[in-house]
């Protein structure tokens, strides 16, 4: 109890502040934050929808509307954020994760031999690893390889025991199956993945070392299809997540034979090596004084110096013990996979080994390394105790010298990684944080239905983290706030944007918006800003450009140098202008047919392209034909009128009339899985002006419905649910079975 106490204040004391359960941390990515930017907000959302019932698969509050089937589903994040404030969602969530990795590793130390001094300092170092702190902007990834070194556990448990009942293996199992649907509902699929890599290895292992128990092979394979049936049925229970994901994979850039360079593109830097002893011989991201190549985060696993040398000393002086052995070969491989492209090894894997060509940044495997460094330390500083009581020094401290050395490295180790870690992950107040900046107010009493942008955020973004010197001064980031960058507006403050920060987005949407991968767009091309001058400088296009996307406001730092925009207010540091005569729905007489993303871009900078009039249709029927639209563009038939009367997760309901046959646009992004009816028939959906949407509309007053069924969601929700259920059934039959045998 006392060594489960002390670590569970040393794996929290770098993160003390969380306690208070009233603050968030805002890291950086240079870009964007992927905390606050990207994963807080939609986890945010996701948690206000399951609050008011609604499933959360659709929403329209980012990216001009985004699926949000896909995104995590893991039962402790999902109950955290749909039951507690945004702050305290975040501050439980993470402790959660923090106390899981902690003891998780504790307990795996143990079963590689180590002594309770020893095992504590795996789960501080593992806990307050430097992969951890600097994925933690990443909440995907750290819920899912936070519970690595558990399922470990029940697979040493289930495996290694000679004297388990068979119930009672069944049962261990069972759980192991469990929590690797945890990891895969946690919606990052290539951690998840590189923890099956290692589930797989350790089940061979203890197969192998084991083999004289069980005798023949044969013997062994029941327990082996017992580990690859449960292996199997948690990846089946994360089929909520998968199918989803991978149905938006196929209309994303994910969709094309990616390749060596793109999963090898962004790799680690060998120096980094040096990185495990002297955490900050590099520089640091934090004060933007890192001076390799990038990415610090990805590079970076520090565990603390003395658990580095103890793992050194324990995988010499126990390289005999076979539990020591495929630790050392799990992190030496592990290493060799990080390095990339600069040894072959990881080449070897890609070729050879199934699913490793789907992911990128092999830097993820840092994590396999830093659990098999903290084991080694664990070991090391166990056989190093039991070396010292050996000594006559030991006998002239009355054997007491041996504990309190090894109980004043843990504590040193602790102390260490509380001077080190908390740097990368800067912390604010969320009252301030959360509370909504001026230009909020301001945008929703001016318009019932904003959409905002706020141009070139990317640069704005780099821009202050020169000014804050990564995140040494947060003071640039509490400003760069007023403009409401992408997710911000829309996650937090019921102000929906037009682009947003996504992982993943369809190629329509990239070639109008860009992304984090490639930021050139048709939107990006037509303002740009004069950093000397201090001013915003517009293409004349844009205001008709925005309008065709339902546009309302558009947010800067800096005034606008032509007087394109209307201006509306200057809160702060923003400058908020209104695009006049943008509508997320109109009636539109003319349509004109398309056959390429290039095309449509050419033809919305025309200077006769008029959004109210004209329409650009992709993949629609032959019937429609540039020269009816040349001739009908000209012609004015009356206005017509579109109203959106209702709208949830799944359904749009829009009140329209026309004047004329002619069409609907919907200024929403266009994704497969949304269907149209009106007047209760259904209708086809095109994908119009690169990137929404559009029906045709016969002349007359209409009910128009859009509904949302997000390809992919329904069949893996059900899958999910039986998979989910099977593994309990087995869980709880096998408990029976084990409590009638031990009776």
């Amino acid at each position: 109890m006392l060594a489960r106490v002390f670590l569970t204040l040393g794996a929290l004391l770098p993160y003390r502040r969380l306690l208070t359960f009233g603050v968030i941390y805002i890291t950086d990515d240079y870009f964007a934050s992927d905390i606050f930017n990207g994963e807080l907000a939609g986890r945010a959302l996701v948690g206000q929808m399951v609050r008011h019932g609604q499933a959360p698969v659709w929403t329209n509050q980012l990216c001009s509307g985004l699926p949000l089937a896909g995104s995590a589903a893991d039962p402790i994040g999902l109950g955290a954020f749909s039951l507690l404030p945004t702050a305290a969602a975040l501050d439980l969530f993470v402790i959660v994760l923090l106390l899981v990795a902690a003891h998780g590793a504790y307990s795996l130390a143990r079963r590689f031999g180590a002594d309770r001094t020893g095992a504590v300092l795996a789960g501080i170092a593992f806990a307050g690893s430097g992969y951890i702190a600097c994925q933690l902007k990443h909440l995907a990834i750290v819920s899912t390889v936070v519970w690595l070194p558990v399922g470990l556990v029940l697979l040493d448990r289930a495996l290694g025991d000679d004297a388990i009942s068979r119930a009672r293996r069944a049962l261990l199992l069972a759980t192991f199956g469990l929590v690797f649907a945890q990891q895969v509902l946690s919606g990052f699929p290539q951690s998840a993945y590189i923890c099956a890599l290692v589930y797989a290895a350790f089940a061979l292992f203890r197969a192998l070392v084991d083999r004289r128990r069980f005798g023949s092979l044969p013997a062994w394979l029941p327990v082996l299809s017992g580990v690859g049936v449960a292996t199997a049925l948690g990846a089946a229970a994360g089929a909520v997540v998968l199918l989803p994901l991978f149905e938006l994979g196929k209309v994303s850039d994910r969709a094309e034979a990616l390749g060596w360079v793109w999963s090898t593109r962004l790799a680690y830097w060998p120096p980094n090596v040096l990185t495990f002893l002297l955490p900050y011989i590099h520089g640091d991201i934090s004060n933007n004084t890192y001076v390799g190549p990038p990415f610090f985060w990805e590079d970076y696993g520090y565990v603390g110096a003395a658990t580095f040398l103890l793992a050194i000393y324990g995988a010499v002086r126990e390289r005999r013990r076979p539990a020591v052995a495929f630790a050392i070969l799990m992190t030496l491989v592990a290493y060799l996979f990080v390095l990339g492209q600069a040894t072959p090894v990881f080449h070897v894997a890609y070729l050879l080994v199934p699913g490793m060509k789907m992911f990128r940044f092999p830097t993820r495997f840092l994590i396999v390394v830093d659990l098999g460094l903290a084991l080694l330390g664990a070991v090391g500083l166990t056989r190093l105790r039991a070396d010292l009581l050996s000594t006559r020094v030991a006998s002239a401290f009355r054997r007491k010298a041996p504990t309190l050395i090894a109980v004043a490295i843990c504590a040193g180790t602790a102390l260490d990684l509380f001077v080190h870690q908390p740097r990368q992950n800067p912390m604010v107040s969320a009252r301030d944080w959360l509370a909504a900046p001026p230009a909020v107010n301001t945008i929703r009493a001016d318009t019932m239905r904003p959409r905002t942008f706020t141009p070139r955020h990317r640069d704005l973004h780099r821009r202050s983290f020169q000014f804050a010197q990564g995140w040494t001064n947060v003071n640039p980031y509490y400003e760069l706030r007023d403009v409401l960058a992408p997710n911000t507006g829309g996650g937090f403050w019921n102000t929906p944007s037009a682009d947003c920060y996504a992982g993943i987005a369809a190629t329509w949407y990239v070639n109008l918006w860009g992304d984090h991968n490639r930021e050139g767009s048709l939107v990006s091309l037509l303002m740009y800003y004069d950093l000397e001058g201090g001013m915003l400088r517009i293409h004349p296009a844009l205001p008709r450009v925005l309008r065709t996307y339902g546009v309302t406001h558009v947010l800067s730092p800096f005034p606008q140098q032509e007087a394109v925009l209307t201006p509306v207010s200057h809160d702060g540091i923003a400058y908020v202008y209104r695009v006049d005569g943008a509508a997320r729905a109109r009636f539109v007489r003319a349509a004109r047919r398309v056959t390429n993303d290039r095309d449509a871009a050419g033809r919305l900078l025309a200077a006769d392209f008029d959004p109210d009039r004209e329409i650009l249709l992709h993949d629609a029927p032959d019937s429609i034909r540039p020269s009816v639209g040349e001739r009908d563009a000209s012609s004015n038939a009356g206005a017509g009128r579109a109203v959106i009367t209702r709208e949830d997760a799944r359904h749009i309901v829009i009140d329209a009339e026309a004047p004329a046959d002619g069409f609907l646009l919907l200024a929403d992004t266009f994704y497969p899985g949304w269907t149209a009816q009106v007047d209760g028939n259904g209708t086809p959906v095109y994908r119009a002006n690169i990137s929404v949407r559009g029906i045709r509309l016969p002349k007359g007053r209409h009910d128009v419905r859009f509904t949302y069924d997000a390809p992919g969601f329904v069949r893996g929700l059900w899958i999910t649910m039986l998979a989910v259920s099977a593994l309990i059934v087995w869980a709880g039959a096998a408990a029976y079975v084990d409590r009638r045998v031990r009776r």
